[in-house]
């Protein structure tokens, strides 16, 4: 409550004869509403694309091209909302799954407007910290140590953003595949972990479920995605955004998703991004 309304309070409580009430105004926005943007870019050969497809994770809006060349590979989205990333998908004619992944942290946006609000106020930074090596095996461990419904956990890539981290993680219950029983359960996901006072804390109720499928272990064996970082674009606020460049390989690398016909445990490194030491997956290799 502001002074000059607690003085007009105060006056008519004791019965006194206030002066006119002052105005309320809300304070300014933040930010000025986002603008809606596109994404431009080229796949190549954009001859073995079935279908080209763009995902918004957080709202589960799917998009299709306004423009899509596949002799040339060249595509268009457009009028997408801004400040917010999308991650585009390609459906291959051999059946194959390619789809980017944001790595981003779940609150990334808000974060971003807490960052710009402490700066307008005046305030200091947050104070930052780095990911390190160490801070990648302390997460690796906690999911090797889980113990869950879920018998095969592997994590694909893990994303560093000093204090906080995202992990793209594959679940799998095989029970009954072994046994040869019935369905197996397959799932892909987001994990966000904080760092709370130098140990890590997997954030409740945030995981973002990418790929959820209960299936005969005969289905199961025709999966075959993958994913890369480098497919998943940010739109401004603005409506701006980097294009894409992006070749398509001739076979699914298990470390980014899952063959069709492998095993279900599958011997794979991890990516590690985002460190702040030298890492044997550059960036550039996202």
């Amino acid at each position: 409550m502001g002074l000059a309304l607690a003085v007009w309070l105060a006056a008519v409580a004791v019965g006194g004869v206030p002066t006119p009430r002052p105005a309320l105004t809300p304070d300014p926005p933040l930010v000025s509403p986002p603008k809606r943007g596109g994404i431009r870019g080229k796949l190549g050969p954009g001859s073995v694309v079935s279908r080209l497809y763009a995902v918004g994770r957080a709202s589960g809006s799917i998009y299709s091209p306004a423009e899509f060349d596949a002799r040339t590979g060249e595509f268009a989205f457009r009028d997408l909302p801004g400040d917010a990333a999308y991650d585009l998908g390609l459906v291959l004619k051999d059946g194959r799954v390619i789809e980017g992944i944001d790595l981003r942290f779940v609150d990334a946006r808000l974060l971003r407007l807490a960052a710009l609000r402490r700066r307008q106020l005046g305030l200091p930074p947050e104070r930052e910290e780095d990911f390190v090596k160490e801070d990648a095996r302390d997460l690796l461990a906690f999911v090797r140590d889980l113990k869950d419904f879920m018998e095969v956990r592997r994590v694909l890539f893990l994303r560093g953003h000093g204090k906080r981290a995202t992990m793209l993680v594959e679940l799998m219950r095989t029970r009954e595949f072994y046994a040869a029983k019935g369905d197996m359960i397959w799932r892909v996901e987001l994990w966000y972990f904080v760092n709370q006072f130098g140990g890590w804390e997997r954030v409740p109720n945030q995981e973002r479920v990418l790929r959820r499928e209960r299936l005969k272990p005969d289905a199961w064996r025709t999966i075959d995605i993958s994913y890369y970082p480098r497919l998943s674009v940010y739109v401004s606020p603005e409506g701006e955004a980097d294009p894409v460049d992006f070749e398509i390989p001739n076979e699914t690398d298990p470390s980014r998703g899952r063959p069709a016909g492998a095993k279900p445990e599958l011997d794979t490194t991890p990516h590690l991004l985002g460190l702040d030491e030298p890492t044997s997956r550059p960036t550039a290799d996202e």
